[in-house]
């Protein structure tokens, strides 16, 4: 008989509890595993909870994702008797599933309602898996009917809705994101799939770094539909279609909205997949989840930087990746409206910080901790906080000793009541670099160049 014990961690109670722990011990035959982890979790407790825990932030910050522990402890549940003080294999199921991983039925066995059948007196300070199975084993030899105990907890998969997929990928001829090419593969909800490439005039000259990676000259475009030509055959694709980019937010969504914007044309707030957010979640060992590293990982065709390629390879990613998760889970909204820039933006009364508060380094590490605060002017929050992302770097959602840099909007916020924040304040206290907006776009720009030209 396998025997997997579990002792759990969590957060709240019920239905929104939320695993901090795991520590698990399994038996098959003379076989023994120990496997033990704390686990981030989704938004931080309230400090009274950590507390009661004996836990830190930065100890929680720091932990694998429930994605990562899930792949290690996944095969100790397969065709075990899962051993658990009270229901804490059915909260941890009901929390993989909130996460998208489902997990197999497992047959389970609480010791507090064997114990309290067979009329046993359990031990006040179980607090190991394995004092689980030294339970087990006691009371199973003095009852008999210990198997009468056995629950079945099944997963309840969530029906599907069918949903149309658009997998796109733009090249740009400058900095400004305007497009110059554009490959996408449309699959309706039926599955059928349409392909579609064309080049695109962006009626302005490439840039010569943007040349070197996709080598599209300015005579190869002029000779193409600008893109409200192209927009009336395809924008029929991006309404009602979930799209999927690489990079989505970072990239393609921000070039698609650039562009426009400068033909004021608007396809509004949209759903969107971005698939190098989704393998930072499921494959965070990879060394970096740029499109080719990945296609090359999962032996994908790709000839980079032609973007019916990119598109081609960001939808067998796309599926892959769905062999790990459900792919919705990771569903976000992109406002494809005009940017900022071009309509009139309202003033805060706390924006801008005071000159000395800013450091200006020559260069970021974008494979750092980054934390963020503030409204952007040009671009929004989000985007360079997937940015940062895209070029291997993870965003904290507060201000620790992990965080390398803090990076400010310029447009500060309403709420900063002393012409700052906290984090502008936990970071002036740490010593912590503070970023201007300006240095770290152009900071962006340079990296992404740099990391074009190595590929």
């Amino acid at each position: 008989m396998q025997l997997t014990a579990i002792v759990c961690g969590f957060f709240g109670t019920g239905a929104k509890a939320e695993l901090y722990s795991l520590s698990l011990f399994h038996v098959d035959g003379d076989q023994v595993r120990r496997y033990g982890s704390l686990v981030s979790t989704s938004q931080t407790p309230p400090a009274r909870q950590l507390e009661q825990a004996g836990l830190t932030r930065e100890q929680l910050e720091q932990a694998p994702s429930p994605e990562q522990v899930w792949g290690e402890v996944r095969r100790y549940f397969t065709h075990s008797l899962v051993i658990c003080i009270a229901n804490e294999a059915a909260v941890l199921s009901g929390t993989l599933e909130r996460r998208g991983m489902y997990p197999p039925v497992m047959f389970t066995l609480s010791i507090r309602e064997l114990a309290k059948n067979a009329g046993v007196q359990l031990p006040a300070d179980i607090q190991k898996p394995e004092q689980l199975v030294e339970a087990f084993w006691q009371i199973r030899r003095q009852y008999r009917d210990w198997e009468t105990c056995i629950g079945m907890i099944k997963p309840s998969l969530p029906v599907h809705k069918k949903r149309a997929y658009t997998f796109f990928d733009c090249e740009t001829a400058d900095s400004t994101g305007q497009i110059c090419s554009i490959g996408l593969l449309h699959q309706d909800s039926d599955g059928k799939m349409t392909e579609y490439y064309s080049l695109v005039n962006p009626e302005r000259p490439m840039q010569k770094e943007n040349l070197a990676i996709h080598g599209i000259t300015d005579e190869m475009a002029a000779q193409a539909p600008t893109f409200p030509e192209v927009w009336k055959e395809i924008r029929k694709w991006f309404q009602g279609s979930v799209l999927v980019a690489h990079s989505a937010s970072a990239a393609d969504l921000f070039f698609l909205k650039s562009t426009l914007a400068c033909y004021q044309l608007e396809l509004g707030e949209v759903e969107y997949i971005c698939t190098c957010r989704a393998a930072q979640k499921l494959l965070p060992r990879l060394e970096n989840h740029r499109l080719n590293t990945l296609c090359a990982y999962y032996h994908i065709p790709l000839d980079h930087h032609n973007a019916l390629s990119d598109a081609q390879g960001c939808y067998q990613l796309f599926i892959e990746l769905g062999k790990l998760r459900d792919m919705d889970t990771f569903i976000s909204r992109y406002d494809l409206s005009p940017a900022r820039g071009q309509r009139p933006v309202r003033r805060k009364s706390g924006r801008g910080l005071p000159s000395e508060y800013y450091s200006h380094p020559d260069s970021l590490d974008f494979t750092a901790a980054f934390a963020v605060t503030g409204d952007f002017r040009n671009g929004s929050r989000e985007e360079a906080e997937d940015k940062i992302r895209a070029l291997g770097g993870v965003v904290r959602s507060s201000v620790t000793k992990s965080v390398k840099y803090l990076v400010v909007g310029s447009l500060g916020s309403d709420r900063w009541v002393r012409g700052y924040g906290n984090k502008v304040e936990k970071a002036r206290e740490l010593g912590i670099p503070i970023i201007a907006e300006n240095d770290f776009w152009k900071a962006v720009n340079a990296a992404e160049k740099a990391a074009g030209q190595q590929e």
